[in-house]
């Protein structure tokens, strides 16, 4: 059943999830970071290792803790978060990575990438609000390569291609997320077809995310949290099997200790 009242709401609490990151690597303003790899609460993320086919994200080391209800839905309650500097946090639900990119070739990478699992923003496997990034595991070497993602698109239109939205640098570091536009047209995407680099990137690691954005927090000011509740956040759902992680979009070039409550509600 779904929970369409306050009273509801406040009756299906469960106990909120604490998460605090360990200092990050110097990021860059406006250049969005993965705290997936970082030190802390929760502990630091697995480096995916599916292959180039990807895989189906049920549960994943480094995850904020989540568990399916006993019956009825989950929604966000409240979220709350701080840093050391301004920016915005998103959380955001892991669906589906991969691995085993040549990071020095600029030929097309293929993949028979399954289907991402029914959470896109409908509940469903079509791919509506899922979006796609590049993702940083082991720090990049020289090159700025444009980042190609050719895919099927949330009406499962094959061959649509778009790429990164933020230039990348040499010597990104580990956690930057190079988010991938879409077609025009598009609203979000149902699985991964290939990746170009249009030039090498030296050395280093990297992997395709995709994601669904549930919530993000306007941090105006360093140290200050800000929280979203019930009504500020629309009460998104929050669909079983979600694996929670954080995306940090700085708007300063320097380090930051990030930290914060999740609370879900049941019901």
């Amino acid at each position: 059943m779904a929970i369409t009242t306050i009273d509801g709401a406040i009756a299906g609490m469960q106990p909120p999830v604490f998460f605090s990151k360990a200092l990050t690597g110097t990021m860059v303003a406006g250049r969005p970071h993965s705290l997936f790899y970082l030190a802390g609460v929760p502990g630091t993320g697995s480096t995916p290792s599916p292959g180039i086919d990807g895989e189906v994200l049920t549960s994943l080391t480094g995850q904020l803790p989540f568990t399916n209800p006993v019956s009825g839905n989950t929604y966000l309650s409240r979220f709350v978060g701080r840093a050391t500097i301004a920016g915005m946090l998103m959380l955001c639900d892991r669906l589906w990575q991969n691995s085993g990119y040549t990071i020095t070739s600029t030929g097309e990478q293929t993949s028979s990438a399954s289907q991402i699992p029914a959470r896109d923003m409908n509940g469903t496997n079509n791919g509506a609000g899922v979006f796609a990034a590049v993702e940083v595991s082991t720090a990049t070497g020289a090159g700025t390569p444009t980042l190609t993602l050719k895919y099927t698109d949330q009406d499962g239109n094959a061959g649509a291609t778009a790429t990164n939205m933020i230039a990348t640098v040499a010597s990104s570091i580990k956690g930057t997320f190079y988010p991938i536009g879409l077609a025009a047209g598009d609203t979000g995407i149902r699985k991964v077809e290939s990746l170009t680099l249009s030039a090498t990137w030296t050395s280093g690691t990297i992997h395709v995310v995709l994601y669904r954005v549930i919530a993000a927090l306007e941090l105006t000011l360093a140290h200050v949290p800000t929280a979203l509740d019930v009504l500020s956040s629309g009460f998104p759902r929050i669909y079983d099997n979600t694996v929670p992680f954080l995306v940090f979009w700085p708007s300063t070039t320097t380090t930051s200790n990030i930290a914060g409550v999740v609370n879900w509600t049941q019901g």
